[in-house]
């Protein structure tokens, strides 16, 4: 191939390469116009502007790489599922309900979207060549300036200037870090006058007068190959007061073009030692999904046991107003029998006694209940405000009733932990990114061999001076000379580096593979922890379901006698005592068959937790909960899938 040929294609290549990105976004569909939701401000990237954050959003034009990207500002204000909910100083909620209101104003969950935003910024940060911050970046420090560009830039660009002219050669451009491309442009200007102390090529002036001007130009880019390539272009105009009949150009224009590639064969070759952190980045989104996963499992089981409290702590107010009013019906009872002489008046103190505990009583419940809604409206809420704050939470749900049903086998609970336990998926995507080192890591123990080649032509032209008249010529004419390679520089060569103890590599892939080894045995004891965790909240949920029977039969029982005890009162055969006794051992078993109905409840989200399926328990799609808008999947059949929001809003009378 001739010189000028060779010449010909790399500037083309230089060339493409600097409008590729324009062209490759010119090329894509434009964008669709933001939603009037997206618009508003979120606590979350909103749907439609998750790809803000994505490599392709900055190749939409070649200055936007050097502008902040537009993300999304927090809204601290409640979703309007919570407004509408709200009506009378009521809010009258539902599990789903309060599950719907978690999932869109949970600031735990809002808090776990961020890593997943954090690992697309790893992908785009890795996609550069640059290594991963993870998805909890710490908050301190984690952004610091950038000075100058890879090396091999500067280098690459000094292509003109008086090198250019009788070199020896310029060598190897130097290797170019991956991924992303640079480029630069250099420009220089000098005027300056020097007196000298000899007049034998000044003419019989006393100074001389020089002026020098210098630009360059130049690309660089490397490869996950490990294959890096440099195209530099320069030229030097330099004009002289002092020359002599032996000077061919005055002034002088020397350009030059150097355009070379260097690439790693032993250590740094390939896609698997210089793609790590590319590969640990995308494995860390699936990371950051899981993750999130958990979260929103967490907080779906923390608010339906919150419910399930709520609803307990409303039965025990039932409970104590129930009681209440059985010892004031007693009291009044004893104070007509006292009136006409059939008790003694100590029988009245005695049920005023008891009537003064049953209203401590009452009164306790209550404060608890109130207490337990507070703890809900954090829960479902992103602050609570004066309107919430005011609202009465009423659960609209009962206690489940135990049913032979309620959990699947233990054989079939295992599987489904191995399957849907985010632990477990965290866990091997760790090991498969220690895999990764692994492989990094072993190409690190090779030597180092790097090739490399370089063509440099150069042109020299100027004014000249032909049988005393001056022939102009200048930069094109020397840049043409350049171009066509009618001074050519050819050069190849390798460089080989042999650590003779590799002591450093040795120990770093010892190290990734004790912690290859490590993680394994963390794993196995992970699916040890989850097995016995499944076992654990089976045998619960089984306690729970006995204690509920043997709780109703308590209360059957109870309330029995206390209607014989009643009725052996009137008939003079008892004391107040006795019927006092039997009332309280009523309410204690009326309120211990609440509590073993809620501990069933929260058993059976245990074991939903545990087996991580209670997003499938609800209906709840985890694309719902990423985006910050519920949408709940109505059970009627042939029934069209409707916002929850439109589903769960009261409707007033």
């Amino acid at each position: 191939m001739r010189p000028k040929t060779i010449c010909g294609v790399f500037v083309f290549l230089m060339v493409s390469s600097l409008l590729w990105t324009g062209e490759l976004r010119a090329q894509q569909p434009p964008a669709p116009p933001p939603s009037a939701s997206a618009t508003r401000s979120s606590a979350v990237v909103p749907a439609g502007q998750e790809n803000l954050l994505s490599v392709d959003n900055y190749r939409s034009h070649q200055f936007n790489p050097y502008f902040a990207p537009q993300v999304p500002d927090i809204s601290m204000s409640n979703s309007e599922r919570l407004h509408a909910l709200t009506h009378d100083g009521k809010l009258e909620l539902s599990l789903e309900d309060a599950i719907a209101l978690a999932l869109e104003n949970n600031l735990d969950i809002a808090l776990a979207r961020y890593p997943l935003i954090f690992a697309k910024t790893d992908i785009l940060r890795t996609a550069s060549g640059a290594g991963f911050r993870g998805i909890n970046p710490s908050t301190l420090g984690i952004v610091s300036a950038f000075s100058g560009g890879s090396s091999g830039g500067s280098a690459s660009g000094a292509g003109g200037g008086a090198s250019l002219t009788g070199s020896s050669g310029v060598g190897s451009v130097g290797s170019t870090s991956c991924c992303d491309p640079f480029m630069g442009a250099s420009f220089r200007w000098d005027h300056n006058t020097a007196p000298v102390n000899f007049t034998n090529i000044t003419g019989g002036a006393s100074a001389v007068t020089n002026q020098l001007s210098a630009g360059s130009l130049f690309y660089a880019q490397g490869f996950l190959t490990g294959t890096s390539f440099a195209v530099g272009l320069g030229g030097t105009r330099v004009a002289t007061s002092a020359f002599t009949s032996s000077t061919l150009f005055n002034p002088q224009v020397p350009t030059g073009i150097e355009m070379g590639f260097s690439q790693n064969l032993l250590n740094g070759f390939g896609y698997r030692a210089n793609a790590k952190y590319i590969r640990i980045a995308k494995n860390d989104l699936k990371l950051a999904d899981s993750t999130f996963k958990q979260q929103v499992i967490a907080t779906v089981a923390n608010v339906a046991n919150l419910y399930s409290d709520l609803v307990s702590f409303k039965e025990q107010v039932r409970v104590a107003e129930q009681t209440l009013a059985a010892a004031n019906k007693l009291l009044a009872d004893n104070k007509r029998q006292v009136e006409i002489g059939t008790l003694a008046p100590i029988t009245v103190v005695q049920s005023e006694s008891e009537v003064a505990n049953d209203e401590q009583a009452l009164i306790v419940a209550q404060t608890q209940y109130q207490q337990q809604q507070e703890l809900l409206k954090t829960a479902i809420s992103k602050y609570v405000d004066a309107e919430l704050t005011a609202a009465t939470v009423e659960p609209t749900d009962k206690l489940p009733e135990p049913r032979p049903d309620d959990i699947p086998p233990l054989d079939v609970a295992l599987r489904q932990a191995e399957v849907n336990r985010p632990e477990l998926v965290q866990s091997d995507i760790n090991i498969r990114n220690q895999e990764i080192t692994v492989q990094a890591s072993r190409n690190g123990l090779l030597p180092y061999l790097n090739v490399w080649g370089t063509y440099a032509p150069i042109g020299l032209s100027g004014n000249q001076l032909v049988n005393g008249q001056v022939v102009p010529n200048g930069l094109w004419q020397s840049l043409g000379q350049s171009l066509r390679g009618v001074y050519p520089d050819y050069e190849f060569g390798f460089n080989l580096s042999l650590p003779l103890r590799n002591r450093q590599a040795q120990a770093d892939m010892t190290t990734a593979l004790i912690q290859q080894r490590q993680m394994r045995i963390q794993l196995q004891q992970q699916r040890n922890n989850i097995a016995q965790d499944v076992r654990n909240q089976v045998i619960a949920v089984t306690q729970a379901k006995a204690q509920v029977a043997a709780a109703v039969k308590a209360t059957r029982f109870e309330r029995e006698t206390v209607d014989a005890e009643q009725k052996k009162f009137q008939l003079g055969e008892s004391t107040v005592y006795l019927v006092i006794q039997t009332q309280r051992d009523l309410s204690t078993a009326e309120g211990n068959e609440v509590k073993a109905r809620s501990t069933y409840a929260k058993a059976l989200t245990s074991f939903a937790q545990s087996t991580a399926t209670i997003l499938d328990k609800y209906n709840i799609e985890l694309a719902d909960a990423k985006t910050g808008h519920y949408h709940a999947v109505p059970n009627i059949p042939g029934a069209s899938e409707q916002p929850a929001s439109s589903m769960l809003a009261p409707t007033k009378p």
